[in-house]
């Protein structure tokens, strides 16, 4: 019982986590229209492009996406092929859903360690954007960070549905 406590706790974190850092990514969605608004009026009403909107553009996806993972899956907002596994039995359809909940925070420890060496690896070398000067080193770092609520939230997901294969219920 004490685990399930601190399961529903782990759980309830990771949602409050995921939900402030859902409004990181509303910050990174403004930053581009605004870029982009400010670019396009600079250069038709004044001759005046914003130097390096490209790049600052393509940082503030960054921080529009990755913020942004793990409310998504939370939300059940991430696309799932279920229409086959929905068919199969209550633990069957938890096996597979515990396989596929591994693999994915598999995949998520593997995205937040590398992208947390990539960042050390700028960081080192001073990798700045060619017109706009800003460091690329924050936005690797940034997805390692993004990357803990999801791997959390796939742990949870993980855990929930090895209980539900070798709970005592009717299959």
């Amino acid at each position: 019982m004490k685990f399930w406590k601190w399961l529903n706790y782990l759980d309830k974190v990771t949602t409050s986590f995921s939900r402030s850092l859902e409004w990181v990514g509303v910050v990174g969605i403004l930053l581009m229209f605004l870029v982009n608004f400010i670019d396009v009026v600079g250069a038709k009403l004044f001759l005046w492009p914003f130097p390096g909107a490209p790049e600052v553009i393509s940082f503030s996806q960054i921080v529009a996406i990755a913020p942004t993972i793990a409310i998504t899956l939370l939300l059940g907002r991430h696309i799932r092929v279920e229409f086959i596994i929905d068919r199969f039995p209550k633990r069957i359809r938890a096996a597979i859903s515990s396989i596929s909940s591994f693999l994915s925070l598999i995949l998520f420890v593997l995205i937040l360690w590398q992208s947390y060496l990539y960042g050390v690896s700028l960081q080192k070398a001073g990798e700045i954007g060619s017109t706009s000067h800003l460091p690329f080193y924050p936005f690797a770092y940034l997805i390692a960070f993004c990357s803990i609520p999801v791997c959390l939230a796939f742990l949870i997901e993980v855990l929930k549905s090895l209980n539900e294969v070798f709970s005592h219920g009717s299959s």
